[in-house]
């Protein structure tokens, strides 16, 4: 029995390798016993944050059937690349866009076209992250959809909001006061053929 122990230090180093492994594939196989049956990997969670929920009953409230409201809807949903950039200016636009969403998108009722987007203002942003995130809700204005930015710690009341996006998705003048808190990008005029001939539509201009 003595013969068969380790006599040398090589001999004590194999002996100790072969033991770890040994106890490494022994607790492997017990965390598995233990373990059991596996687990459900999904579980639900919150489709509305407390901020996005309150700004969808408040832009429902406003609008009524002026305007159709979906939330959470993706950028690249809305928005495309200008064929026109170099390939290197295209990758930086795709990677800016990708992933990032629009909180709320207006759409009218009868054609569903978008007509704007509301933004909610996120405090919580650093510097950098802010200023990225201003210069690219700045490129999709230029892009020609109206952005109305809301802060969820000042609510503007319903028929303040109804009137700022109104006035932001139609043609009224630049020099007409507008009611609100939110801040109002400059907009692209549309035809009157793209006005929803439907009696039962909205009469405000789009």
């Amino acid at each position: 029995m003595i013969d068969l122990l380790p006599v040398s230090l090589l001999d004590w180093l194999m002996f100790a390798l072969v033991a770890l492994l040994v106890l490494l594939i022994a607790f492997s196989l017990l965390r598995r016993l233990w373990r059991g049956s596996p687990k459900n990997p999904y579980r639900q969670k919150l489709l509305f944050s407390a901020e996005s929920a309150a700004a969808l009953r408040l832009l429902d409230s406003a609008l009524g059937r002026e305007l159709r409201v979906f939330p959470c809807v993706s950028m690249s949903e809305v928005l495309e690349l200008n064929p026109d950039l170099k390939k290197a200016h295209r990758e930086q636009a795709w990677h800016e866009l990708f992933g990032e969403k629009l909180d709320f998108v207006l759409c009218s009722p009868k054609d569903l076209k978008v007509r704007g987007a509301v933004m909610l203002v996120d405090d919580s942003l650093s510097k950098t992250d802010g200023r990225q995130r201003h210069r690219l809700l700045q490129n999709i204005s230029d892009a020609g959809l109206p952005l109305i930015h809301l802060s969820p710690k000042d609510w503007p009341g319903a028929e303040e909001l109804r009137e700022e996006i109104l006035a932001a998705v139609s043609h009224r003048p630049l020099d007409l006061p507008i009611l609100g808190r939110g801040r109002v990008e400059p907009v692209i005029r549309l035809s009157d053929q793209d006005l929803p001939e439907d009696n039962d539509e909205p009469r405000f201009r789009l």
